[in-house]
């Protein structure tokens, strides 16, 4: 593109948008892999039709750290953070507004699921949680003041800065320029194509292992159907937790690297934290606000692809027509529309779509689509908080489902099942589920695969469905997954 055809806009409030030139999102982020701070959004799976923009965002001005007591304290500390910028953009023009990319400088990071304890009236003191090993916030946002936004739709890419922390339109204006002339310095050289494959993961220090064994994760199984049967829940979440070394000569964004050619993927992200990262290679939305729309899109139900294009056909078609699956799908989808209408206009929540089958790089999905109006005096943050953690990962009755998880699993959940995503400044936000994610700390990985439990629940069906789930996560550490190859075919 030509200077002269590139968009530069100027806001009175301070804020400076600059289009440059097409430049690779993996490579624009290398640099910063291992930067505190640095997050890279990633929409990974190009052929996904919610996978239209990327964002990159480095060097917070804020950082909120919270622990999962403090999580109320947390939400109010981020709201008060997002007010202090929800007038900048006013005035926008309504043809710039419909060209920038959606998240143009706000809060971004991680919303773990343990924040539910301090959400809820849950025993976070009852084993197996009187221990936590990991020892890292349950939440961590960044106030981002500059994002760098790809359009992949467009090939469009921009440079999106707010001035911010700065306090007067003058002040940010200088501000918004001095980090848009940075960043500019820094991608001198970048190259527009997608970068080479990364090298093949190194031997791992020391292999993967679960918390559960295959006997003992179908015992709790059928101990989870057993209290559906007796009427104390509909559906539970059960997770097994597998955890490895890396090797010392490979890296988290290294590992992010492979996965996101191992399983590309809509909501897919690399969160460098103080002291930990995440890889995600998340296909789920949990939480979309523009405009004051809100939309869920819940996956339930799963099915491996198939080797052939005949048999991926009918494992599809198989997905479709199972019971099971749609039930487990619609009792989730009732989940989301209570906890949606807690922060929606009355009558607002409708479902435009149910059971939709969705192909991803290593298995189908049913998702459904949720979608409500944010009632007067409502914020996207208020609905995030009133709806988390996700019912998808979670069961129905919710609470009563977290207990039941949290009598089963022996290992801490911490920023999985949690979301991951952004929230700007003028009410923007997107999120996903922390499903098919990494957590690494120092050379530790771990993560979490798990499955939707319900009365017609098999339990040697749902630990190989957990392990369907793992295969991605596992091919990026260079292993296969345990008995991955007894999943069910068409």
């Amino acid at each position: 593109m030509k200077d002269a055809a590139r968009l530069r806009y100027v806001h009175p409030n301070g804020p400076i948008v600059e289009e440059i030139d097409w430049v690779d999102s993996e490579a624009a982020f290398l640099p910063y892999g291992d930067e505190p701070g640095a997050l890279w959004l990633d929409s990974s799976d190009g052929q996904h039709h919610t996978a239209r923009y990327s964002f990159i965002a480095r060097a917070p001005y804020t950082t909120l750290s919270v622990q999962a007591w403090q999580a109320r304290e947390g939400f109010r500390a981020l709201d008060a953070q997002l007010r202090q910028g929800e007038t900048l953009w006013d005035g926008l023009p309504a043809e710039i507004d419909a060209v920038l990319p959606p998240f143009r400088g706000g809060a971004a990071g991680l919303f773990g699921y343990d924040l539910a304890y301090g959400l809820e009236d849950l025993p976070p003191n009852e084993a197996p949680f009187a221990v936590d090993d990991l020892r890292v916030p349950a939440m961590v946002q960044g106030l981002y003041a500059t994002v760098l936004a790809f359009d992949h739709q467009t090939q469009r890419a921009f440079l999106i800065a707010t001035g911010l922390p700065e306090t007067n339109a003058a002040a940010r204006s200088d501000a918004a320029h001095a980090a848009i002339e940075h960043w500019k310095r820094q991608l001198i050289g970048v190259p527009t194509s997608a970068l080479p494959a990364p090298k093949l993961a190194p031997v791992l220090a020391a292999p993967v292992v679960s918390n559960f064994s295959a006997e003992r994760y179908q015992k709790s199984v059928a101990a989870t159907v057993a209290s559906i049967l007796n009427g104390d829940i509909f559906q539970a979440n059960l997770a097994q937790c597998f955890s490895a070394t890396l090797n010392a000569a490979d890296s988290g964004f290294d590992y992010y690297r492979r996965l996101r050619r191992q399983s590309p993927a809509p909501f897919a992200a690399f969160a460098r934290f103080e002291g930990f990262a995440l890889a995600s290679a998340s296909p789920e939305r949990f939480l979309r606000a523009e405009n004051g729309a809100l939309e869920s899109r819940p996956i339930k139900g799963t099915e491996p692809r198939g080797l052939t294009p005949a048999q991926d056909k009918a494992i599809a078609q198989q997905l479709l027509a199972s019971e099971k699956n749609h039930a487990e799908n619609v009792m989730i989808v009732d989940l989301l529309r209570n906890d949606l209408a807690k922060s929606c206009a009355d009558h607002s929540v409708e479902v435009p779509e149910l059971c939709v089958l969705e192909s991803f790089s290593n298995v189908h999905h049913l998702v459904s689509t949720v979608r409500g109006t944010l009632a007067a005096g409502k914020t996207p943050l208020d609905a995030l908080q009133a709806s988390f953690p996700g019912g998808s990962i979670t069961g129905a009755p919710k609470i009563r489902a977290m207990e039941i998880i949290a009598s089963s699993e022996s290992c801490r959940r911490g920023p999985s099942y949690g979301s991951l995503g952004y929230i700007g400044f003028e009410g923007r936000m997107d999120s996903n589920i922390i499903i098919r994610t990494a957590i690494i700390k120092d050379r530790a990985i771990r993560f979490h695969a798990g499955g939707g439990i319900t009365a017609d629940s098999q339990p040697a069906d749902e630990y190989i469905e957990t392990l369907n789930k793992a295969r991605g996560l596992m091919a990026a550490l260079g292993v296969e997954a345990p008995q991955a190859k007894e999943a069910k075919q068409a």
